[in-house]
């Protein structure tokens, strides 16, 4: 832990000193570390290398890289950076992409700060005036109860409909260079209530891990392995309930895929079979703020659901392994065993399409 490179940033936004006390002291680490960024796809800002430092990264050609503008005008940056050495980053950023170090950028927008006029000319410039970026991805400020910081607040649906008409527009003036590169994560459509974009749209999902283009890629996933759910060796199940454990983002996209499953299952097995698959929506009350995505539910707000409903009259309930660590645990420090013990039945599924449907194809035909 030593030899990580700490940031010595003070962003307004930033989500470690969003967090409540008492966790476990590795979610209290800010690296700013490029080997992470170039093995993890951790992002770094460059406020915190020295010019050897991009040297040895050149010289390595060490990339993709995954690198925080958030935006390119000086005292914009400054307010969200909270630091003189921005200006830097930005110098060494040119330097990097210069030397055909390819990179991929995200933008943490700010209502009010970095958005609007500002997200056109970051995006412009970026678009115009860099020549090896992957993509440029933009995600929503993530505010928590813990939050200190006025100027910071979370985006709101007018505001999530506004960002997404800005992009389209700027799709339309700067063609495919732009559309092939710019996107905004799946939050922004949820909020505003739009449709995701196409699975096409996203090219390479070079920011998948970052929230874009993911929801479209479950469902994507979906529609091309309903194959899972038909296995004509094995008898079928008359009944089934399924209940699945989500966040209220993740919602939005499982009834999606719910509605698809369950009309596929409708057109290709018994009609008179009973197959139910519930969703049990779980509020992020340990974070609070806007808090919404499914991978940093905590484990106590899981447990505390779970002594609301009767848990005994479902034959499977499904919990996405992206709440745990490495190590198992919940950001809240609650061990994948102790989950699991409230109820045989609760299965932990990998959080992509295909395997959740995998998992619901064991079910229906006693497989294990």
């Amino acid at each position: 832990m030593n030899r990580i490179r700490r940031c010595k940033n003070k962003c307004i936004f930033c989500f470690v000193d969003q967090l409540p006390p008492g966790l476990r002291p590795a979610l209290y680490i800010k690296d700013d570390d490029f080997l992470f960024s170039y093995m993890h796809g951790n992002f770094i800002t460059l406020t915190n290398l020295s010019s050897i430092e991009i040297g040895k990264i050149v010289k390595s050609r060490l990339g993709p890289l995954h690198i925080s503008i958030h935006s390119l005008d000086p005292d914009i940056r400054k307010i969200l950076f909270g630091t003189n050495n921005h200006l830097k980053a930005i110098k060494f950023f040119k330097i990097l992409d210069s030397a055909g170090i390819r990179s991929n950028i995200q933008i943490v927008l700010v209502p009010g700060i970095n958005d609007s006029k500002d997200l056109k000319n970051t995006i412009g410039k970026l678009c115009e005036e860099y020549e090896n970026i992957d993509s440029i991805g933009i995600v929503p400020v993530g505010v928590t109860d813990y939050n200190e910081n006025k100027k910071v607040r979370p985006v709101n649906s007018i505001e999530a409909g506004q960002i997404i008409m800005v992009l389209d527009q700027l799709k339309k003036k700067h063609g495919k260079k732009l559309s092939d590169t710019v996107f905004l994560s799946d939050e922004f459509y949820i909020l505003a209530g739009k449709s995701l974009p196409s699975f096409n749209s996203y090219g390479k999902f070079f920011q998948i891990e970052n929230g874009i283009g993911k929801s479209t890629d479950f469902l994507n996933e979906i529609k091309n392995n309903f194959h899972y759910l038909i296995k004509n060796d094995f008898i079928c199940r008359n009944n089934l309930n399924i209940l699945l454990i989500t966040s209220e983002y993740g919602e939005v996209v499982l009834k999606e895929a719910v509605s698809l499953i369950l009309d596929f299952l409708k057109n290709s097995i018994d009609p008179g079979q009973n197959i139910s698959i519930g969703i049990l929506v779980v509020k992020n009350t340990f974070l609070g703020g806007n808090v919404k995505v499914t991978g940093l539910l905590s484990g106590a707000d899981i447990i505390e659901e779970f002594s609301n409903i009767n848990t005994r009259i479902y034959d499977s309930i499904f919990i996405p392994d992206s709440i745990f660590n490495n190590d198992g645990l919940t950001i809240d420090d609650i061990d994948k065993l102790k989950i699991k013990k409230i109820n045989k039945k609760i299965r932990i599924i990998p959080d992509n399409g295909k395997n959740f449907l995998k998992e619901i194809g064991k079910i229906l035909y006693k497989i294990e």
